[in-house]
């Protein structure tokens, strides 16, 4: 059984409609584009309607989509396309996303909270209550983004980047970050790198941040 497929065409003024002849056009590419009818045959389509709904499944309106989709009139807005059944779809997909978003928004522990907070630079003084209910806001209205945020295997680094930043052991000046007079890269991406390759850069700076172990130097073998 063929599920239902509609394509809905609206003109740009619906008070001052009357009819409309959609003529022949040709593609970029110069090739002529004409409307032909179930039968192969050359015809005219005028509409009366300032709304049409086509059936996808029916052959005829699928080649009236088909002429109609890259149309001179379609492509400059004086009618609009709407794919009804694939907005349907997208609907349907962004409700269920921002669900599970909200779900994992709501899990969230405290520390999970912080780190999102500083990540989206939120104001860290703010309750926590508050603060998870601005991230619970941003997993409905942008759960891709919250995502994105929420469960990057980076995120432990991109926080640590930030509170360097403020600690002053990294600076960021003229769109550039900055050990000491090294620059080390112009975007958070190339710090990444940057503090994967030095890892013992790193160690030391963490110890001096947040107090963790210094790295042990090894000793060299007699």
């Amino acid at each position: 059984m063929e599920s239902n497929h509609f394509v809905k065409y609206e003109f740009h003024d619906l008070k001052n409609f009357n009819y409309y002849n959609f003529s022949n056009y040709k593609l970029k590419n110069g090739k002529r584009v004409e409307y032909l009818d179930v039968n192969g045959e050359n015809s005219k389509l005028i509409w009366h309607n300032a709304t049409v709904l086509l059936d996808m499944n029916n052959e005829g309106n699928a080649l009236i989509d088909i002429f109609l989709k890259t149309h001179p009139s379609v492509l400059m807005g004086e009618w609009k396309r709407t794919d009804l059944t694939q907005q349907e779809k997208a609907l349907t997909k962004n409700t269920l996303d921002s669900a599970r978003a909200i779900i994992d928004a709501a899990k969230m522990t405290d520390a999970e909270v912080k780190q999102f907070a500083i990540l989206k630079r939120m104001n860290l003084n703010a309750e926590m209550d508050t603060l998870r209910a601005k991230i619970i806001g941003i997993a409905q209205a942008s759960p891709a983004s919250f995502m994105e945020t929420h469960f990057d295997p980076e995120k432990d680094l991109r926080v640590f980047i930030v509170e360097a930043v403020k600690e002053r052991k990294l600076e960021y000046s003229n769109d550039t970050f900055y050990y000491g007079k090294e620059a080390i890269g112009t975007n958070e991406e190339q710090v990444l790198v940057w503090l994967k390759d030095n890892k013992d850069i790193l160690a030391i700076l963490k110890h001096e941040i947040r107090g963790e172990e210094k790295p042990k130097k090894k000793l060299a073998k007699k």
